[in-house]
């Protein structure tokens, strides 16, 4: 046999094996989400071991191939790996584009030669689907962009780009775009690009038809997207509003929490003052509870729709802006005054008797009276008929990462337990405003290290809140201390372990926004 028929025989060999490369990498990602998001084995399976072992005896057979027989192997081959690609593409059709984007979500590490390899699948077969091109276009921007530790993530050079997506879209016939048109094309993603990046909140850019010009955009360029001047243009272009779109979202997701507690807490207190239910604002109650389930389904479903979420962002507003000032007073002070114990007329109050007012056990400042009303409300909404230490792992709770004893001691001040101006009194107020703390200064420092990230011109506010907590929780480990002091002099050792966790868990947390607070900028306080 010639060199040249010999030369040609490797590259046909070269390119069966690619191919055989691609299907089997697509066919182990068919059965990680079949396995991971369906719970259920992959609909198909193929025998790749055979299929490997043929490749790898016809490749020990190339230094002196029989051309008849050699040809009529690669012929079965090629085949094979036909049939087979026909299948992996009928399955594939059962897999919608939001579920490879969150199976590849779930993946901690995504291997770039993975990706290659899926993406080369889907430019081997039929391409021409608006579901295949949307997942061509999720996977080259997987592909485009760098993770970095905070869920976000960088894009590459644009020669970077190009480096990785030239030889695939080789594979490609010509595209019979217009230099012309690729211009214009060019132009409107940069005036698209511009238009998102300006956006200041979640709403703005959610609503402000941005992202669906961009949609739409991409589906009309159709498989024009894969020219090998745009993709890479297309691809930059879709990292940075996804990027943007990330940051807006972690502000109003935030929002959103704090805001659906205002009107829960709302709607506990007008069911004490019904003659404000007026149907009105019943029909928006009834508005907000169904965009709140919405909202909960597409994220415990981890299918949450940017519409969900402008909807329950416009179902709390028109609440809001309504009761923004209530005839009852606010918003937040009906669970502190919920939290004192009525005093029974058989039995009156000593400092009502005397003319004194009855302070909450769990009043407090403007700096901590958010985060303990925050507490309050979760553990009503968990109930008290289970043990601390199970109601600590409550999904109302979790994120509040208490201990058990906080709880406890919430619990024992709403039952009125200890007495007030006993040790047990102070002690469990302590407890609780210490957790309250440790949750302001968590989230602070997470909030100083994002805006400074960012570049946010609110980052010099949050760096004032962040004093006022460093100096509170000096006053509050000073009170720690005293109550360790007076334990050890009395030889009352039981609750020492509990005093010790609650305050050396606050000094981490102070630690920790100290440390971000001072290398951001921060004016210490002390």
């Amino acid at each position: 046999m010639s060199e040249f028929g010999l030369h040609e025989l490797n590259q046909r060999y070269v390119r069966l094996t690619d191919r055989c490369r691609s299907q089997w990498t697509f066919y182990q990602y068919l059965q990680g989400l079949f396995k991971h998001l369906f719970n259920s084995p992959c609909p198909i399976e193929i025998d790749f071991p055979s299929l490997f072992n043929e490749f790898r005896q016809l490749g020990s057979e190339l230094g002196h191939p029989e051309p008849g027989r050699t040809d009529k192997t690669m012929t079965h081959l090629g085949v094979r790996l036909d049939t087979q690609g026909r299948n992996l593409l009928k399955v594939d059709e059962q897999i919608e584009p939001s579920l490879l984007r969150r199976f590849f979500d779930r993946l901690r590490n995504q291997d770039e030669k993975v990706l290659l390899a899926i993406i080369k699948f889907y430019l081997d077969g039929s391409h021409g689907g608006e579901d295949t091109l949307d997942k061509l276009d999720i996977l080259f921007t997987r592909l485009a962009e760098i993770p970095r530790g905070d869920n976000g993530s960088l894009v590459r050079e644009r020669h970077e780009i190009q480096r990785l997506v030239q030889p695939l879209l080789q594979l490609l016939p010509p595209s019979q775009a217009s230099e012309q048109e690729l211009e214009v094309l060019v132009h409107a993603l940069a005036d698209l690009k511009s238009e998102v990046l300006v956006c200041r909140t979640f709403t703005e850019l959610a609503g402000g038809g941005a992202l669906d010009r961009f949609r739409t955009l991409k589906r009309r360029l159709g498989e024009t997207m894969l020219h090998p001047q745009l993709l890479p243009v297309l691809l930059e272009t879709t990292v940075a509003i996804k990027n943007r779109f990330r940051e807006l979202w972690e502000d109003e997701e935030a929002a959103l929490l704090a805001d659906t507690n205002k009107v829960r807490e709302l709607e506990k207190q007008l069911s004490g003052h019904p003659e404000i239910a007026t149907p009105d604002v019943r029909e928006m109650l009834e508005v907000f509870a169904s965009a709140q389930q919405r909202f909960d389904h597409g994220k415990q479903t981890e299918n949450l729709r940017r519409d969900d979420a402008l909807k329950l962002r416009m179902a709390l507003n028109r609440i809001l802006e309504q009761f923004d000032v209530t005839q009852f007073g606010g918003i937040f002070p009906a669970p502190i005054e919920a939290a004192t114990a009525p005093a029974s007329a058989g039995d009156p109050d000593p400092a009502a008797a005397a003319g004194e007012v009855p302070v909450s056990p769990f009043q407090a400042d403007g700096l901590l009276q958010e985060y303990v009303s925050k507490i309050l409300f979760a553990l009503e909404l968990v109930g008290d008929d289970r043990p601390a230490a199970e109601t600590v792992t409550a999904k109302e709770l979790a994120s509040l990462r208490l201990e058990a004893c906080e709880v406890e001691a919430c619990r024992r001040l709403l039952d009125g337990q200890p007495p007030s101006a006993s040790i047990g009194y102070e002690r469990a107020r302590l407890l609780v405003q210490a957790a309250a703390l440790r949750i302001r200064m968590d989230e602070e420092a997470r909030e100083i290290d994002r805006l400074h990230r960012r570049g946010s011109d609110h980052l010099a506010e949050t760096l004032e809140r962040g004093s006022q907590s460093l100096q509170r929780a000096s006053e509050i480990d000073r009170r720690f201390a005293w109550l360790v002091d007076d334990a050890l002099y009395r030889g009352d050792t039981n609750q020492l372990e509990q005093l010790y966790r609650c305050r050396f868990r606050l000094l981490r947390a102070y630690s920790g926004l100290w440390l971000i607070h001072n290398e951001r900028g921060g004016i210490s306080p002390f």
